[in-house]
């Protein structure tokens, strides 16, 4: 039987913007726009990252309301930052800023869940404890809002606007994997939260990502110009939905998302537990896992570097091209606001070694940098071949940081392996396709 056409919309809420995307199933993507938010990003004490979320979803309707085809849409999907949380009240009503997942605020909570849960401790080998997890978020709510009292739930940045746009809030295994769901079961590790006198019901309930959780409100069609009653599907983070959109599926891809941090996902088909708790384990599609990490690289050190030296990323690449491998010596850092893979610790900075007066130049510092990302990308690889035993057979790079040319030439040399770089591949386009399999389950990504 022939597939009805259908149109669906993705939205993806990254670090620095929303963006959406409407994908026809016979036509492809046909409509997308952006709002940039990269002004509501506040750091009002050191190692604090926290925006206000009623803002962003300010940006959403206005980015929504952008499309062209808005009207024609018959299903939407959502996804966000992976561990950025916001804690709302019994009417849904936010009582603080969203803290974002690269907040390291709770470092000493995370200590504290490790004493305190055996559980947690164990569970190391499948998500390794920092301040980026949700639990120690919550540890920090509960000693330092005054309105804790009042928190009726803590739901991620996607549950949020998911609740905004049909009035439920429900998640997924996936979204909800820094809030210590069982990569094995699919359901909260209930005992970690009791020993942390956390209550489970804190936190949104589950639902299998693709599941229908709700329709659009009246009130949410009205605001945003969605056609009232249709689906709003379950999600999925937004590197996972990077990871939909590049066609990353099967057993042994592997998607590296080049954006403000690096972060490596790969398709594995068991999670086997690191010992050395390196890397985090997340659910999938079907009987699929992600294994990977989210470093502390990315473009953050290229973008503050071009802005330094007031040349463009383009000019800063070309002249890299004609710098030779190994920068006639000079060794950078590019990690610059702590690391979490392979071993975490929030107090790295960044750094050059090996200046001198020949490699003093921006093709060398800059192609130092790219040789920096390169070299943690290729570190994590063999950590997820090593602990997973899963051949990494294709490598495919997305994100801002993969328009250069120079960086995807280093990674291919270093890794050993070809290098897939996809152009104008979006977060956004992986919840659309989510949102059109959801709402007709005859149609089969993968």
């Amino acid at each position: 039987m022939r597939r009805r056409e259908l149109k669906a919309l993705g939205v993806d809420i990254g670090t620095t913007s929303v963006k959406t995307a409407i994908l026809d199933t016979e036509n492809g993507i046909i409509d997308s726009s952006t709002a940039d938010t990269s002004d509501l990003i506040k750091r009002p004490q050191p190692n604090f990252a926290e925006r206000d979320i009623d803002e962003i979803w300010k940006r959403v309707v206005s980015s929504v309301r952008a499309l062209e085809h808005v009207r024609s849409v018959e299903a939407i999907s959502v996804d966000a930052t992976s561990g950025t949380v916001v804690a709302v009240d019994s009417k849904g009503k936010p009582l603080c800023p969203a803290i974002l997942y690269a907040d390291k605020r709770s470092t000493k909570e995370a200590g504290e869940v490790l004493e305190r849960s055996e559980i947690a401790r164990d569970y190391q080998t499948f998500l390794p404890v920092d301040a980026s997890l949700v639990l120690p978020k919550i540890l920090w709510l509960k000693r330092n809002i005054q309105e804790f009292g009042k928190v009726s739930s803590i739901l991620h940045e996607s549950d949020f606007i998911t609740m905004k746009l049909c009035g439920n809030a429900k998640t997924s295994p996936n979204v909800a994997g820094k809030s210590h769901v069982d990569v094995r079961s699919g359901k909260y590790l209930k005992d970690v939260y009791e020993d942390l006198d956390i209550p489970l019901d804190l936190m949104p309930p589950l639902a299998e990502i693709g599941d229908v959780v709700g329709f659009v409100s009246k009130d949410a069609s009205i605001e945003t110009g969605l056609p009232n009653g249709i689906p709003v599907i379950n999600g999925v983070t937004d590197a996972t939905a990077g990871d939909i959109a590049t066609g990353t599926l099967e057993k042994g891809q592997l998607n590296a998302t080049i954006g403000t941090t690096l972060v490596v996902h790969a398709v594995v088909d068991k999670p086997l537990p690191d010992r050395k708790r390196r890397i985090y384990y997340k659910n999938f599609l079907g009987s699929t896992y992600i294994a990977g990490g989210a470093t502390d690289a990315g473009t953050l050190p290229l973008d503050s570097i071009s802005s330094m030296l007031r040349l463009s990323l383009h000019d800063l690449d070309l002249a890299a091209s004609n710098v030779p491998p190994g920068c006639d010596g000079i060794l950078a850092q590019p990690q610059w606001t702590g690391t979490r893979v392979p071993d975490h610790n929030p107090n790295v900075r960044g750094f050059f070694i090996g200046l001198t007066a020949k490699n003093c130049t921006p093709g060398h510092i800059f192609r130092s940098l790219l040789e920096g990302n390169a070299a943690i990308l290729s570190e994590v690889i063999g950590i997820i071949e090593e602990v997973t035993e899963v051949t990494i057979k294709e490598v495919i790079i997305c994100g801002g940081g993969s328009r250069s040319d120079v960086q995807n030439q280093i990674m291919a040399d270093m890794m050993g392996l070809e290098v897939l770089a996809l152009e104008n591949v979006e977060a956004a386009v992986g919840s659309a396709m989510l949102a059109a399999w959801g709402a007709d389950r005859k149609i089969d990504i993968r």
